[in-house]
């Protein structure tokens, strides 16, 4: 390279620089001058007028970089092509926003055939320790916790200078108020690191002096009230602790019938030299409120939530009067239309007595609900719009009149009509006609004009899909207009912009009516503006995992239209691999562009390695231990690893999990297992071990997944033990299985769906390999379907279907089977079973089959036993309803069987049971009681009539 001077080209400074920074070191011989050297020159330019050329591009710095690749994914100027003032510009900025400099200078050096571009990077001061050392009186967590400034984060004076004043306001509010903070800063220029250490001393925590109230508390005492508190006078002064304490009194108040109590904050006279808090309440205790309920249990309509007056929110009017119509529409609600409550009070200085009269009245069935004036919309529909409905022996709660829930339909009536044009449409009153204790609802309907739309014509859409764009659009041609359609409409059309990136996109609209203001022409305009696309991303904070882990759970692309849902789609895949502790993402700013910005990823890694133990005894297993050990960033790849071992009695459980969250280069989560049970009975000896492995792979409603699987079961069985005896899932067996399958599931909820359907499709291939015998093709179907009748409820239905050939004879095979059955080919867990609160519900656990092929009769015994089979038809009719709160009810039908050979299955076949039962609808699922019944046993007399269930779960 000629040793001419280098021009600067373009020079851009961050705008915060870390404390106290190492000075750079002296420049080389042929290197740049410093910045200073004098302002930025103008970019050099070829004879011809256009850029120069890059001939060679060089990084330089005083102390080592992050690794090369990471620089080159930024640097957007290229050997080979001109030297572009945009992409000058780009790499500047986006050597700055990696947080890997503090400033970034190019330079260029003149070449015959064009330059060399040299860029020069001052490196960022890193934080690599964050400390705090002294007396800290408080957890050391907690102080961390309140400190700005980040390991793995550049080092940022105005975060280091937040952070003493953090820690002096968390100790002047723990009642540490001489407490003293001081900060250091210790860098090290060669490595560009720096430790931040906050000497803490701090000093004796302050005690309360005396506690007074400021307030009329009589008929109590100062005395009485001070026993409710825990922070006595001498004891260690906490603020939090102080106002916590105003919320225990106002609450011991209430419970004690001076529900109009108030405790407010305390106010603190602080005594510096003393070291003590003097804590005056501002307090009003109110009068004694005593309640008289005539006409009803005054405790059941409490343990009901009819009287919130007298819980924890206190004493209030607004309260009272909600009383008043919760009361009314409950009884209501049991079929007293006309109820009366009434309320009135009896005051006094000291005391205030409420009483509140109720007068039931006679019970109410509503019989019909009628319309009328309603002409274009048919009563059908809206039927489907209301609560209130009559008696019906499938709906329960109907035929019940109540106020409230009459006024909201209507409501709702009148929304509907809105929506659909009629935007002046008269609902009601509703008319009650009361013939004996029978109503009939009548609704007056006066509809009026309709508005419709006849053009919609959308403007200056160039950027997006104008067919889509309609399609997602509230407002339809040919169809109702209501000024809230169109304001929906301009709101989806900016969603739509700024989920495509143009977040400055203006929509308008334009209304054009006809004389009698019922058909309308819309325009909506649309200035689309500038389109923010990703640039580059930049990650910052990671120190254990690696970059590309990140970059690949982003999945995002340069030139990517970037709104604010995918931010937040992009922090929650971050979330997702379970290392971070905090993500955040972000666009840079804009600088001199207003299209492409740099994507901003902020992490911090949480603790990724954790240890588990522990020992019990108990009279039953004798003693017991476990270990464990997880690490949720091996490698800083982002695998998960969990392991852990388990001993009591003798018996020995080990299971190693390994979790990755992609399949090489490819994004495919694949699980693999390892585990080693040694169980010991009775009367026999099991050991199971084996591998699994599984790549799944999930797209929109569709999960994909591939297994490799292969499981050895060992038995000793003592002498004299019949092997028949033994659970099937105890039997010896050593088997090599391929397990593919495809779930299509478009269910509004996996545990408790109430509209939907979904089908699963698998396939098990078992072959010959690593000491199993056994080969056979085994395939199961099953597909599902809910449809909600809204209250009603849920008519949910499924069908089951499987076969399996096997390839290969056992040899000996089963013992209990005959071998003229193809069902002795296959080991008996790998069988199909049916029978029990998942399958069909009028028979016992397994006991669904056919005697003399999936039911078989040992010698000497009177009982037939399950032994299995390789064909399997199951249908299962299920009407689910609702009763009361998270109580429903159950009314099913099942119908299935299993045969020794997929290819005997017959219609004919099938035995069917029917059932009732209830449900309680938990969080994490129902729990069922229910009871199935044979139906068709006349000719098996020894088979029970009926079976009770009592489960977990949906049985489909």
């Amino acid at each position: 390279m000629p040793a001419a001077a280098a021009l600067p080209f373009v020079l851009l400074a961050a705008a915060a620089r870390a404390a106290q920074p190492a000075p750079a070191a002296a420049p080389e011989a042929g290197q740049p001058p410093a910045a200073d050297a004098g302002p930025p020159a103008t970019s050099a330019r070829a004879p011809n007028g256009l850029p120069p050329v890059v001939m060679a591009i060089e990084v330089r710095s005083d102390v080592p970089l992050p690794a090369s690749n990471q620089l080159a994914e930024v640097i957007e100027i290229e050997v080979g092509k001109p030297l572009d003032d945009t992409a000058v510009r780009h790499t500047l900025r986006n050597l700055v926003a990696t947080g890997a400099a503090s400033e970034v200078e190019l330079y260029t050096s003149a070449e015959p055939a064009g330059v060399v571009a040299m860029i020069v990077v001052r490196p960022v001061v890193e934080v690599s320790e964050v400390r705090i050392s002294g007396a800290l009186g408080l957890p050391e967590a907690d102080l961390k916790a309140a400190v700005p400034q980040r390991v793995a984060q550049p080092l940022a004076e105005e975060s280091v200078v937040q952070g003493v004043y953090s820690l002096q306001n968390l100790y002047e509010e723990s009642g540490y108020f001489n407490a003293s903070v001081h900060v250091a800063v210790d860098t090290k220029p060669a490595l560009r690191q720096a430790v931040v250490t906050y000497q803490v001393a701090s000093g004796p925590r302050a005690t309360v002096a005396a506690i007074d109230f400021d307030g009329h508390v009589a008929p109590l005492t100062p005395a009485a009230l001070l026993e409710r508190f825990k922070s006595r006078p001498g004891k260690p002064y906490a603020r939090r602790a102080a106002e916590d304490e105003a919320e225990r009194l106002q609450q011991w108040l209430v419970e004690k019938g001076y529900a109009a109590a108030r405790v407010d904050k305390p106010r603190e006279n602080v005594d510096r030299a003393a070291n003590s808090v003097r804590l005056t309440y501002p307090i009003s205790v109110g009068p004694l409120i005593s309640l008289d309920v005539r006409g009803a249990d005054a405790k059941k309509l409490k343990r009901k939530g009819l009287l919130p007056f007298l819980g924890a929110a206190g004493y209030d009017e607004a309260l009272v009067q909600q009383a008043l119509a919760k009361i009314k529409t409950y009884y209501q609600q049991q079929g007293h239309y006309k109820v009366k409550v009434e309320q009135s009070e009896q005051r006094s200085e000291a005391a205030l007595h409420i009483v509140i009269s109720i007068d039931p009245g006679a019970v109410y069935t509503l019989d019909a609900v009628d319309w009328r004036g309603n002409r274009e919309i048919g009563s059908a529909q809206l039927v489907k719009l209301m609560a209130t409905a009559p008696h019906s022996l499938i709906r329960p709660g109907s035929g019940r009149l109540v106020q409230e829930v009459l006024d909201a339909d209507l409501e709702n009536i009148r929304s509907y009509y809105g929506l659909q044009g009629y935007t002046e449409a008269k609902v009601g009153p509703a008319e009650v006609d009361e013939r004996g204790h029978v109503l009939r609802l009548t609704v007056p309907i006066v509809e009026g004009r309709r508005q419709r739309l006849v053009k919609l014509e959308l403007l200056g859409v160039e950027k997006l899909d104008v067919a889509k764009l309609r399609q997602s659009l509230p407002l339809k041609e040919s169809g109702p207009f209501h000024p809230t359609l169109l304001d929906q409409t301009l709101g989806a059309i900016r969603n739509a912009y700024a989920e495509k990136g143009f977040m400055r996109a203006q929509v308008s609209a334009e209304q054009d009516w006809d004389r009698s203001h019922t058909l309308v022409d819309v325009v909506i305009r649309v200035l689309e503006g500038p389109q923010r696309v990703v640039d580059r991303v930049i990650v910052r904070g990671n120190r254990r995992t690696g970059e590309q882990v990140i970059r690949r759970a982003l999945a995002v692309k340069h030139g990517e239209p970037i709104g604010q849902t995918k931010l937040y789609e992009l922090e929650s895949s971050l979330y997702r691999l379970g290392i971070f502790s905090r993500v955040d993402v972000d666009l840079t700013g804009s600088g001199l562009d207003t299209a492409e910005r740099d994507l901003l990823v902020r992490v911090e890694e949480g603790k990724a390695k954790s240890l588990t133990y522990g020992a019990g005894y108990d009279t039953e297993h004798g003693p017991r231990a476990l270990l464990g050990f997880s690490n949720n960033d091996l490698a800083g790849r982002a695998y998960s690893l969990r392991s852990d071992f388990r001993l009591a009695s003798g018996d020995i459980r080990a299971r190693v999990l390994l979790n990755q969250p992609n399949l090489g280069r490819y994004d495919v989560p694949l699980s693999t297992g390892l585990f080693f049970f040694d169980t010991k009975e009775t009367s026999f000896r099991v050991q199971r071990w084996g591998a699994r492995s599984e790549a799944v792979k999930v797209v929109s409603h569709r999960r994909y997944s591939l297994a490799l699987d292969y499981r050895v079961v060992e038995l000793r069985v003592n002498p004299g033990v019949a092997l028949n005896s033994i659970e099937r899932q105890n039997r010896p067996y050593r088997l090599s299985s391929l397990v593919p399958s495809l779930l299509l599931d478009h269910r509004d909820d996996p545990l408790v769906p109430s509209r939907g359907w979904s089908s699963l499709v698998q396939l098990q291939y078992s072959f010959p390999a690593l000491g199993s015998s056994a080969e056979f093709l085994k395939l199961f179907y099953q597909q599902t379907q809910y449809v909600n009748l809204g209250a009603p409820g849920v008519l949910a239905g499924s069908v089951r279907l499987g076969g399996i050939e096997a390839f290969r004879s056992l040899g000996r095979g089963d013992p209990d089977v005959p071998a003229t059955l193809p069902s002795s080919n296959i080991p008996i867990d790998e069988r199909f079973f049916a029978g029990g609160s998942t399958t069909d519900r009028a028979y016992n656990l397994d006991l669904l089959g056919i005697r003399g092929q999936s039911l078989l009769q040992p010698a000497g015994s009177g009982s037939f036993s399950p032994v299995g089979g390789n064909g399997l038809l199951l249908a299962n009719f299920d009407y689910r309803f609702p009763i009361a709160g998270p109580i429903g009810g159950t009314l099913f039908f099942d119908l299935g069987n299993i045969w020794a050979d997929w290819r005997d299955i017959r219609l004919n076949g099938l035995k069917s049971g029917l059932g009732v039962g209830v449900r309680y609808n938990s969080p994490i699922g129902p729990l069922r009681a229910e009871i199935g019944w044979k139906l068709r046993r006349a000719h098996k007399p020894d088979e029970p009539g009926y079976v009770v269930f009592l489960s977990f779960g949906n049985p489909f």
